[in-house]
């Protein structure tokens, strides 16, 4: 018994296009253009005032759970729901360095804009859930070390306006600012919902606030 065999002979002028093209296919299926990749990284100011950025919509999706906790991002829904990102913190998850928690990472931009500035940071936040917070904390560490503090804020079942001030130190050279949040977790564990993050120059620089309080925007 014999066996056929076919052979598909294309000529060079249409085999090598043709690949091309198989390949150009393939690398665009890869790459998706069309996905919906909400933004990661450091917050830039881009474009915007780097001296008054609000983090805010699907610019959440940018936070950064560190070593401890959990982020959940809630996107917009129904009857006027804003994106917001939800925190969960354990009571055994104990930790000084924002960097550890919770928290977004400001660019060089932003970074270079408030140091040597009073800054006030206000964040939109509210208890949820069964095991919500009673309260929650904030701190801006800088790239140089220094920090806030961490500074408390009792919370509602509605979203608040939170604020606090400081004097970020004049950057030695770039690099990143961190803001973090945490809840206040007495027992077991507790969540907390963000809705946004206000970070703004409040006077010429080299001028430190007068007031380093904090405490809810009237």
């Amino acid at each position: 018994m014999t066996s056929a065999r076919f052979r598909l002979d294309i000529p060079d002028t249409l085999f090598f296009p043709l690949a091309a093209l198989l390949a150009a296919a393939l690398v665009y299926l890869a790459i998706d253009p069309f996905a919906d990749r909400p933004p990661r990284g450091p917050v830039s100011a881009g474009g915007r005032n780097a001296e008054d950025v609000t983090i805010k919509g699907r610019e959440l999706n940018r936070f950064l759970p560190g070593d401890f906790g959990t982020v959940t991002m809630l996107p917009a829904g129904p009857k006027g729901r804003d994106t917001t990102v939800r925190l969960d913190r354990n009571a055994d998850q104990v930790y000084q360095d924002p960097r550890s928690g919770p928290h977004v990472v400001l660019a060089e931009d932003i970074e270079s804009a408030l140091g040597s500035h009073p800054i006030e940071v206000t964040i939109e936040a509210r208890t949820v859930g069964d095991f919500g917070a009673s309260s929650f904390e904030a701190n801006y560490f800088a790239k140089t070390g220094t920090d806030s503090g961490w500074k408390s804020f009792p919370l509602t079942r509605d979203f608040q306006p939170y604020t606090f001030s400081w004097f970020p130190p004049k950057p030695d050279n770039l690099g990143y600012d961190y803001i973090g949040i945490r809840p206040v977790v007495p027992d077991k564990h507790r969540m907390m919902e963000v809705r946004s993050i206000r970070v703004r120059v409040t006077g010429p620089k080299g001028t430190p606030p007068s007031s380093t309080g904090f405490g809810p925007l009237p």
